[in-house]
Parts: structure tokens; sequence; C-alpha cells
């Protein structure tokens, strides 16, 4: 049987940003929102530049000034209210200043292999994301199957955007066959966050805890083998996951069936659960093979990104064949919202300001091109919109993230 997993770490400090946005707590109320200013700075990368662009409570994008900025293959971005934070490929961790106009400049950089106490596989991408007190970054420091491996690194953030190194977590993802780069997010209430994945020998599901320290330090806590009850005959594992602003994770979780005479297992289609932790960091769910929304867009181990929006109402799900959005129900199971958009795109990633924006950061593949595409919707509770001027076509994007304004 051929090695499947699927990984994604969630950090239970405060709301995700699966994308690593900064945290906020509930949504603005449209009437509260300054239409003469910009409601967030939007940051999307790409293998040459950063490109940086104003948003406005309509959804049209304005590019910041000076944009593009110079700086080639940053992944998996991060933000504070003054501060950007990426990894490139030579495994350096970057911060640049966020300036009053929007504009960024680089503030310092850390060549994460310093810290590495033994050999590590590497992925090409490196993600971060910053701790909601703002005072903390965290980076995916290593892949590779083993044990007490430095799984995530934590840096102190400086006021004047440097870094300071705290340590390394443990922790570690069980293979090297990693089907998607491990992600970062946070949820309120509690120190905690969860690492998940699908061990690819037993297909099984792993969700490790890890548990933030005073200093802002995360170490490796433990970890749990709770599933969705699944139909007879069959399991549930786990796949993407994210954080909303109070306990509550959502989860995509895909189907695998055991085959008699030791066949191996048949891979199922994805489902969106729902989790919540206690104070300890235990998780429980009620969501089960009844009550859980199918993942059409997702099709058989397909989800690439999955984010709460600020007001906790709503979850973006994308996979290869496009987005869907369900109502998020916190400990209850999400329901069903919107059918499918953008389909045909391959989904790489989310972003939401507090304005009701969801930005998607997308692909469309064929046998001799790759497009990549920023759009951009208004979500509300008769759906989501395309906003004017969406999609946005910018070449050879990688990573997206928001910090929003107001």
């Amino acid at each position: 049987m051929g090695h499947r997993i699927l990984v994604s770490l969630v950090f239970s400090l405060c709301a995700e940003a699966a994308l690593a946005q900064v945290a906020t707590t509930s949504g603005t109320s449209t009437s509260t929102i300054d239409t003469s200013l910009p409601v967030a700075y939007i940051y999307v990368s790409s293998s040459h530049y950063i490109h940086a662009y104003k948003a406005w409570a309509d959804g049209r994008i304005t590019s910041v000034t000076g944009s593009p900025f110079p700086f080639a293959g940053i992944a998996h971005m991060s933000v504070t209210k003054n501060f950007l934070f990426g990894a490139d490929y030579s495994q350096n961790l970057i911060s640049y200043s966020i300036h009053s106009n929007g504009s960024l400049s680089k503030s310092s950089s850390v060549n994460t292999w310093n810290y590495q106490t033994s050999a590590c596989f590497q992925n090409d991408e490196h993600g971060t994301q910053v701790d909601y007190s703002q005072a903390t970054v965290y980076y995916l420091a290593c892949s590779d199957g083993t044990a007490a491996a430095n799984q995530y690194f934590s840096f102190h953030i400086k006021s004047d955007g440097s870094l300071q190194f705290l340590g390394g977590s443990g922790g570690y993802i069980f293979a090297l066959t990693q089907g998607t780069p491990e992600v970062l997010t946070k949820m309120g209430g509690n120190p905690f966050a969860f690492d998940s994945y699908c061990n690819d020998e037993t297909d099984q599901g792993v969700i490790q805890i890890y548990k933030r320290q005073t200093d802002g330090n995360l170490i490796f806590y433990g970890a749990s083998n709770r599933m969705p009850a699944a139909a007879p005959g069959s399991a549930f594992c786990a796949g993407m996951v994210a954080a909303d602003a109070s306990n509550h994770l959502a989860a995509a979780v895909f189907r695998i069936d055991d085959q008699p005479h030791d066949q191996g297992f048949i891979y199922g289609p994805y489902y969106l659960a729902s989790y919540t932790s206690d104070s300890n960091g235990n998780l429980t769910t009620t969501s089960n093979v009844d009550n859980m929304p199918l993942i059409p867009v997702a099709g058989i181990i397909g989800v690439n990104a999955i984010s709460i929006s600020p007001d906790t109402k709503y979850v973006a799900v994308g996979g290869k064949n496009g987005l869907q959005i369900f109502h998020f129900n916190g400990s209850n199971p999400p329901t069903h919202f919107t059918d499918a958009l953008l389909t045909g795109h391959s989904v790489a990633q989310f972003g939401w300001d507090k304005a009701r924006h969801l930005y998607v950061l997308s692909a469309v593949n064929t046998p001799t091109s790759h497009t990549t595409y920023l759009d951009i919707f208004t979500v509300t509770s008769t759906g989501a919109k395309q906003a004017s001027g969406s999609p946005h076509y910018l070449a050879n994007l990688n990573s997206l993230i928001v910090r929003s304004l107001q």
C-alpha cells in the first residue's frame, strides 16, 4: 500500500489564521467600517516579490506604494501589527517591518539551521505562525519522522523585529511522505497547540498536543487518537485542522475502509468535523458519520487549506477542485452553507479580514501551464459574492497573509 499522510498544526492560543493572520475575537459590523480607510493590508508572496495591497470595504484592492517589494521566494507568512514574518528555501526565518502605509522593509534574518541539533529532513516550505500575544513566532523546523525531533522552533519577537531563539518543541511527524506542509493555527482561551496527521503505517489519526510555556516556547505535551465515530468496517483519519477564537477546532477528516486479507486500506471522501478543547488540552467531538457534512471539492485526500472566519461563523475549506464555505457551530458539527466555488482551481491558502472578506490563493494547472490567482469574496449570511475586480492574476504565487486594520 502506498503511504499517505496529511498534516496540520493547530496552536490553541487564539483564532486561527490558516493562514496565520492577525487575531480577532469578533467580526466587524459593516455599519462600523470607515469606508474612507482601508480595512486590511494584503501581502502575497511569489517567486520574486512580495506584493502588498490595501483592501477596501467593497472588496477592491489597490497597490501599496512601492509594491511589489523585491523579497523572493518567501513562504507561509504571518504578521503582527508591526512585522511580517516568512521563511525562504535556505531555512532563513526573516522579519520585515510593516510601515504606516503598508510598505515593507527587511528587519532581520535568522538561519534556523544554527539551532538544529540533529540531522533532519526539511520541506521546501516552512510554515511560520505568530502567537496571538504577538510576542513569539513559531517556525516549522523539522519533518524527519524521528521522535523528539525539534518539530517547531520558538523565537521571541524583539521590539525592533529581531528574533531571539527560545527552544525546540519536540514532537514529530511520523513519516517523511507528507502530503501537505504543516500549518500553524491557534485557538483562544488556553495555551495548547494541536498537530494532526494520519499515521501512514497504521492509518490512524493522531493529534499531537503542544503547550506554550510562560516565555512563549512551545513544548510537546502528549497525543490523542480521538477521531469521529465511523460506520462499521471503516474509520476516519486526520487531515488539516483550524481553530476559532474560543476553544474549538474544525477538522477535515477522511474515511478509510479496511480491505480483507491484509490488502491495506481504501481511502474515501473528506468530511468536516468539529472538536472542543478543555483547559488541559483534551479534545472531545460530537461529530460522527451521520452528522458531518461532506466536502466534495476535496475529492480523496485533497484538502489543502482550512480557515475559520474572525467572527467564528464560517469555515472555508479548499481542495483540489475549488472551495466551500460551511457554517461553523462551535462544539456542534459544521453545516452546509455554500456550494462549490472556483471549481477547477486548486486552492492553496485562505485569509480573512474583519470586514467579512475571504481571500483565496489558488492555481489552475494544465500539462503545459501553472496559473495562480488571488480571489476575494464577501461572505454574509446570504452567501459568498465575488468582489469587484476579482480574480486578480499574479504570476507564481506561493503565500498569502492578511493584516486587518479595522
